[in-house]
């Protein structure tokens, strides 16, 4: 599976979760919805059975009143209470339309109220307001309420519709509780269920990042072990890697770039064995003859019975000349071994190999070497720095128009990299010259004047840029010199194989 589906597919997931918290919440939410609706519909239908009762009162009070003084205002109560008590029955009637035993009870209210106007009130209402106009009318009236007021059929009716009212009431109250509890359970459930899945989703994401994280970094801490033993120089380690995913291809890529590095080093390995010998066969093919030429100078010059100063001069030109010429040989084969061969690496104080290249090359007894900073002490070959200074100080004697002069070393901490200088009161280089005399063969002065090969320097800068810095000028024709050049704080620590096997295991 590729590591990009692999990612897809925890996202996925860690989403596929949050859409469950968010269905169940949905889910809760209705339920506590629901819940609040029956409460709100309880509370309602309480409401409007009180409201029914006291609109019946009305109606009960009066009509008393209309059959104790005869004073019909007394009927607008009556009247006006009916009037809203069959409008309040009609959205009982509505409400409690999910609830059969309430929505019966209404509709027996309904009924006896009917019949306790149909059958008391408004039979004893036509009576009364009949009986001042005579004798039977009268009698008539009285009959009628002893039949039905005094023996209390209005009462029964009325009774039996408040009772109906209280058990609604009753019912609706106890339904009204239950579903408060209902949605408080409700509530609780919502934010236990949200917290929970939240909680969930979220170690759900954690465990799906940490997993998938982790085996890209384990691969990856694998690939970085390679590089380095690349770096290192081991080039036979590889890794293995089943997965078909793109760290997969990455993978093959570096045992593909380790494999060519192996063969590639490989083939430099026998080529640079091929050329010391070459150079080995070269310098001694040429330096055999040059020997034998100066020996011959020097058997001439014994031999000669007349010592004419002419041959003597020619042929002390010629040793000089033949000196020269090893001089350029050993100079370019120590040219070409720059870099190719590996020195140990040991940790020496530039101020004692300061006072030592001072004291090997003798300078003039007129000139004066002076460390101006303090010298650092450094890891790294020592031979190599030991070449650089030598030559930049030997340069500073050699190439002084005085026979005394001053040089002066010093040496500033940045941050990679320690800079070093030396400076003179020579005659100084023109602007021209500064990258010049770093080439091959380049001489300020002919080597008639100032014997040197013209490799030094070129040797100096091969040295200091293999190592990884630079060197340059500063100076003016008449003003002096100063030569600078960096070199690495410390060198480069790689991983041994040992932490290389233990990384890839």
């Amino acid at each position: 599976m590729k590591l990009i589906t692999t990612i897809h597919l925890g996202i996925g997931f860690i989403l596929l979760m949050f859409c469950i918290v968010t269905l169940g919440y949905v889910q809760q939410t209705r339920q506590v919805r629901t819940d609040l609706n029956d409460v709100l519909l309880a509370t309602s239908t309480i409401k409007l059975s009180e409201s029914a009762q006291k609109n019946l009162i009305d109606m009960e009070t009066g009509f008393r009143g209309y059959l104790l003084t005869g004073e019909e205002t007394f009927l607008e109560p009556y009247t006006e209470g009916s009037t809203g008590f069959f409008l309040q029955l009609a959205q009982l009637d509505s409400l409690t339309q999910g609830l059969p035993t309430q929505n019966r009870m209404v509709h027996e209210i309904r009924e006896k109220a009917r019949s306790w106007i149909t059958t008391f009130a408004e039979p004893l209402r036509l009576a009364k307001a009949k009986a001042p106009t005579s004798q039977a009318a009268n009698a008539q009236y009285d009959f009628l309420f002893k039949a039905t007021a005094q023996k209390a059929v209005g009462k029964q009716l009325m009774d039996s519709m408040r009772t109906k009212f209280s058990v609604i009431e009753q019912d609706e109250e106890v339904a009204k509780q239950m579903r408060l509890e209902e949605l408080n359970n409700s509530f609780g459930r919502v934010n236990y269920i949200a917290i929970g899945l939240t909680l969930l989703a979220i170690l759900a994401g954690i465990l799906v990042s940490y997993m998938i994280g982790k085996s890209i970094s384990r691969r990856f801490i694998r690939m970085t072990a390679l590089a380095n033993s690349i770096a290192n120089g081991n080039y036979q380690v590889a890794l293995v890697d089943d997965r078909k995913d793109e760290i997969s291809s990455l993978t093959k890529s570096l045992n593909k770039m380790a494999a060519k590095l192996q063969e590639s080093f490989a083939h430099l390995t026998k080529v640079n064995k091929e050329l010391d010998q070459f150079a080995y066969v070269v310098s001694h093919d040429l330096k055999a003859p040059l020997r034998a030429i100066n020996n011959l100078a020097e058997w001439i010059s014994e031999d000669l019975t007349e010592k004419d100063p002419e041959i003597i001069q020619n042929l002390t030109m010629m040793r000089g000349r033949v000196h020269r010429m090893e001089n350029l040989i050993n100079g370019i084969l120590d040219y070409s071994r720059v870099g190719r061969k590996e020195l140990p690496t040991t940790t020496f104080s530039v101020q004692d190999l300061l006072k030592e290249a001072t004291e090997n090359l003798s300078p003039p007894a007129g000139f004066k070497i002076t460390a101006t900073t303090p010298m650092p002490v450094l890891s790294t070959e020592r031979t190599l720095f030991y070449q650089v200074l030598a030559n930049l100080l030997s340069n500073a004697f050699k190439y002084h128009h005085l026979q005394e002069g001053n040089v002066q070393v010093r040496c500033t901490e940045l941050a990679d990299f320690y800079q070093f200088e030396v400076e003179d009161d020579g005659p100084g280089i023109p602007q021209e010259y500064h990258q010049r005399v770093f080439g091959m063969f380049q001489t300020m002065e002919a080597r008639d004047v100032k014997e040197s090969t013209g490799v030094g320097l070129a040797i100096v800068k091969k040295i200091v840029e293999e190592k990884g810095g630079e060197i340059w000028i500063e100076s003016e024709k008449g003003q002096g010199s100063i030569f600078k050049f960096t070199w690495p704080k410390d060198k480069v620590e790689l991983r041994t194989e040992k932490e290389i096997n233990e990384a890839i295991a």
